[in-house]
């Protein structure tokens, strides 16, 4: 039997109360090496996926985990900033729009750049 009080339930499902929901991101980096001995990486952000609510007012915590620098922009929001490897970046916004936005690294847009380092915010 799982029992949750009425505060905690909230905080589990990420909801806030009132104002604004801080979702925590981290920077991530996949390395391997080919048979022909060869390294190949990948960055990521993650969660790689956020799902809010439209008008919903969001604060990103993003700690920098892995990569030196990681430029980015929102697509669609006019948000830029940059994660640093051991510091948060702290990005707020409130989406009043539905729809699928893009938060992508400009240092790792792409495979030759170990990416595509993109994350999706999803505005329901």
């Amino acid at each position: 039997m799982l029992y949750v009080r009425q505060e905690q339930a909230a905080s589990v499902t990420g909801t806030a109360a009132a104002g604004e929901r801080t979702i925590h991101m981290v920077t991530g980096e996949f390395k391997s090496t080919l048979p022909d001995g060869k390294e190949i990486e990948a960055y990521r952000w993650d969660p790689g996926t956020i799902v809010v609510r439209k008008g919903e007012k969001v604060k990103l915590s993003i700690t920098g985990v892995n990569g030196a620098s990681h430029p980015f922009m929102i697509e669609g929001l006019g948000i830029k900033g940059e994660v640093k490897k051991g510091e948060e970046t702290v990005v707020s916004f409130q989406a009043d729009k539905p729809g699928v936005y893009r938060l992508i690294c400009l240092t790792h847009p792409d495979f030759a750049h170990s990416g595509p380092m993109i994350g999706y915010i999803v505005v329901n």
